[in-house]
């Protein structure tokens, strides 16, 4: 009778998935497969919820996955079962293999913990997989879980979900750029009109793998018709990169900006960017930024070696017009002491390659985090390995 009713509810599953969330990824696993010819929906899941056997699991491997971050700030996976019975006896049979405890009901759901942190809840719709949480705040997170479980409407009919659907890679994700990690927010929203909350400024992107890199091609926006004019309006600021800098950028920096602009367009951006300017001024260089700005014409290139909440280094280089403005002896000081310079160990060739011709890019280290988001990147990358391998390098790309 379970499958029968569950065969009924089409994408009743989706409801699950909260409607608040500040990130969404899809994944259409068959489509996957089919690219790289060696994925399936069975090694997802194995990898996701680290077991070896997902047969008869009651899962509905056929449709969709979803990743999101909901408004709390976990980050949830959802998906569809097909059959509530086999997935309970599934989930049983592996708690008495220590993998997670047995299966309980509590307020008409199901519900067992994952290798002590991840808490899993299903109905005869939808299953969702949440945390990390320590054990002390499992059971409000259970709560939650099954107010998710028994919302009327989540995410589908959202403005991100129906970003997300007009998307046809196998991967792909909206999110708001409040998701991001602090530091980097302004890096998303330059263009954006003053004051403008993270939340109005969005980020859709495709995803695929080449050579150890996850290359994102993604696009900025806003569905606030004035903030998406604007951000719109911004992209047509960045030219190709020549590839001018890219020797000089070692391999293991945390995080690369790189572009090629106009100075003079781009500086009026610049200093609308609050937080971009409290970024740029926060690394401990004196320096005339606007002047320095002003005189870019070509590739400009920001490099993060490492990061924490104590220590923000920066290095950058810029190939500069004829006519830029003359910066004061402080201003060439300092810059001097910042500027990039050949290095033994630069990226790899093939990533150079990728990066040549695009417009604005973001590269981030992934070997190279440290810190509260060491945990979440490990998490990120472990549920992604079965899609793209292993993954050293990120980048983002304005999408042409």
């Amino acid at each position: 009778m379970a499958m029968l009713l569950a065969s009924c509810s089409g994408d009743a599953y989706l409801n699950a998935i909260p409607q608040g969330s500040t990130a969404l990824i899809s994944i259409d696993v068959a489509k996957s497969a089919e690219e790289t010819g060696k994925t399936t929906s069975a090694d997802v899941l194995k990898q996701l919820l680290r077991v070896t056997d997902v047969s008869d699991c009651g899962i509905d491997l056929s449709e969709k996955l979803y990743l999101f971050e909901a408004p709390d700030g976990n980050l949830g996976l959802a998906a569809k079962v097909s059959d509530d019975d086999d997935l309970t006896d599934w989930l049983n049979k592996m708690s008495k293999e220590g993998v997670c405890k047995p299966v309980q009901k509590r307020r008409g759901k199901s519900f067992t913990v994952l290798k002590q942190s991840w808490v899993i809840a299903f109905s005869d719709d939808a299953l969702l997989v949440m945390g990390p949480v320590v054990a002390s705040a499992q059971t409000e997170l259970m709560s939650q879980m099954v107010k998710y479980l028994d919302a009327d409407e989540g995410i589908k009919g959202t403005p991100m979900f129906d970003r997300l659907s007009e998307m046809s890679s196998a991967v792909a994700i909206v999110a708001q750029a409040q998701a991001l990690p602090e530091k980097f927010i302004s890096l998303f929203t330059v263009g954006a009109p003053t004051d403008t909350d993270p939340s109005e400024v969005l980020i859709a992107a495709e995803m695929h793998a080449k050579d150890g890199c996850l290359l994102i091609d993604g696009t900025t926006f806003s569905f606030d018709a004035t903030i998406d004019k604007a951000l719109q309006a911004s992209a047509a600021v960045y030219r190709p990169l020549n590839g001018t800098f890219f020797n000089q950028i070692p391999e293991g920096a945390l995080f690369s900006l790189l572009m090629n602009v106009d100075g003079k367009k781009y500086l009026p951006m610049m200093k609308a960017d609050k937080q971009l300017r409290g970024l740029l001024a926060g690394i401990g260089v004196k320096i005339d930024i606007d002047k320095f700005i002003e005189g870019v014409d070509g590739d400009l290139v920001f490099v993060v070696p490492q990061y924490s909440e104590e220590n923000v280094e920066m290095r950058w280089a810029a190939q500069r017009s004829a006519t830029a403005p003359e910066l004061d002896e402080e201003s060439r000081e300092e810059l001097a002491k910042c500027e990039l310079t050949a290095t033994t160990t630069p990226l790899p060739a093939s990533l150079q390659t990728m990066l040549k011709g695009k417009r604005m890019c973001a590269l981030f280290d992934l070997t190279s985090v440290e810190g509260d988001q060491k945990e979440v990147i490990a998490i990120v990358t472990s549920l992604l390995k079965p899609l793209f391998g292993d993954v050293k390098y990120v980048v983002y790309g304005n999408k042409e």
